[in-house]
This record gives structure tokens, sequence and C-alpha cells, in this order.
């Protein structure tokens, strides 16, 4: 990739970010479709979160994926806010003119990708996990109606503030289930884990009751490195559909691409270039 006085730059912010995927997929798209663009990571400190963004309008930045712990902090200095964003209060997306700040969350659309096919209105979901990911999943599932939706955090507060949330949103029931009573479920339709459990470097893997588990199961895993956690192998070996977090990551940072350029970018040639990565 040649970079020229005239190249435009995308970047995603958080701290710590040289963890992130994102340069890896978006470079790949933007050198596929000959566009005169290029994605870095910049790590940006809590501290200097409010000059950053506010300078972001003086400069020749096109669009600005944000991590965390970023993704509430930059509201207050956007103009305008999506709909998603604005309920979850979360933004992953900063779509930059010369005129405003308009803040996204496509978390959602990727994760209502990695749905397609599925009957969610007949189907039971559980969710592992109730922190920022969790949320927008969560949000997700009762927005498509989910027939049945359990919940299990780490603390159970967290998980009735989330439930406390969707109630409010979307009048339904929304059940909280302690983690050491999750076999009490029965097998589930859906099972997705949004929880960090299973990542390289954490040291502890998800491991869920096989009893809730079955053939017509669909299991995601929100975690993408290592592509098959302990958890997705679990849910594999009782013959269940299993997913990654590369598909969640590559649909929502495909809708990131398409608000900044107003092109559709070729999603396979994301998902490979992360693929090669890992």
């Amino acid at each position: 990739m040649e970079i020229k006085g005239s190249t435009k730059i995308a970047v995603v912010i958080g701290h710590p970010v040289k963890h992130s995927m994102s340069p890896v997929m978006h470079n790949r798209a933007f050198r596929h479709l000959g566009i005169d663009c290029c994605y870095i990571a910049i790590d940006v400190k809590p501290e200097g979160i409010e000059h950053f963004v506010k300078g972001l309008k003086y400069t020749n930045i096109l669009g600005v994926n944000v991590t965390i712990p970023h993704k509430n902090a930059v509201i207050p200095y956007l103009d305008e806010l999506s709909e998603e964003a604005r309920v979850l209060k979360a933004v992953n997306t900063i779509k930059v003119t010369e005129e405003k700040l308009i803040g996204y969350n496509t978390d959602v659309y990727g994760f209502e990708k990695c749905l397609e096919g599925l009957d969610i209105s007949s189907s039971s979901a559980l969710l592992i996990g109730a922190g920022g990911a969790g949320k927008a999943v969560a949000y997700s599932l009762c927005r498509l109606n989910v027939k049945d939706l359990y919940i299990t955090n780490r603390t159970e507060e967290r998980a009735k503030e989330l439930i406390r949330f969707l109630n409010d949103l979307f009048c339904r029931e929304i059940t909280f289930v302690p983690f050491d009573e999750l076999d009490s479920l029965g097998v589930m339709d859906i099972i997705v884990n949004a929880t960090p459990l299973g990542m390289e470097g954490i040291g502890k893997e998800l491991r869920v009751p096989v009893s809730i588990i079955a053939k017509k199961t669909t299991a995601i895993d929100l975690v993408y490195n290592p592509p098959k956690t302990e958890f997705l192998k679990i849910a594999e070996a009782q013959g269940a559909r299993t997913l990654n977090g590369i598909k969640m990551l590559v649909y929502q940072g495909s809708a990131s691409f398409k608000i900044w350029t107003g092109i559709d970018p070729p999603v396979d040639i994301m998902e490979e270039a992360i693929n090669e990565y890992l």
C-alpha cells in the first residue's frame, strides 16, 4: 500500500489497542477496492479522549472505530447518534465530516448477521456475560423477538441491571440463571459467550454443562482468538453448529466501512485477511 499526501486515514482507538484486528481487515478491503485510504490503530489514554474526538473535524481522518474503554466516553463530544448508539449508550463507529461527528453502534448489526437463517422467534437463548458486548447481544435478541432469553453473569447484580434495561425497552420476561445452575435449563437453541473467557492470554476457559447443548444448538463465541475456544470444542462435540467471533468482527467492521465510504465492502476478503493473520 502506497501512502501519499492525498491518502485518507481511518483509525481504531482504544487503550490498549495493539491487539486489534481491525487494521488487518480494513487495509485489505481498501487495497482490494483501490481506495486511497489506510487504517491504523491509535492508543488514546482516557484523559485524552475529549481532545482527540473534538479535533477530528479538523483532520483528514475519514472515520473512527472505538473500542474499550472509550465506547461511552466519546458520546458527549459527538453531534449525532444512531438509534442503536443512543439506546445502548455505546459507540463503536464515528463518521467524520467537516460539519459534524456522527456516532453509530454496528455491533448490533454484526451480531444480527450471525443469526441469519435461525428462527429467533421460536428459539430459546442463553447469554453468558452482561457487559458491553452482552448488552448489544441481548438488545439484538430482544429486538428480533427471541422466544425465551436467559442471562447468566459472574456478578448477579450486573445481570439484573441488564435485565431491567431490557424490560424497560421491550416489556418482556427475561430470566437470570446463576452459572452453577445452568444444567437446570435443558437444551438451548442458542448459546452466546459474551465474556473474555477462552481468549488467548486470559488463562481461563468457559465450560458449560453439556446437558444444555445438542445438535439443534447454535453456539456463538464472541472470542475470535483462538478461532476455536474450549466452549466451541465442547459444543462441536455435541453436534452443535458453532460460530466464533470472527463473523461478528467482520460484519460490524463491514458496516463501519460502508458508513465511511458509502461502498459495500468485500466481506469475504476481510474475513480471509483475519483468518490468515490468526
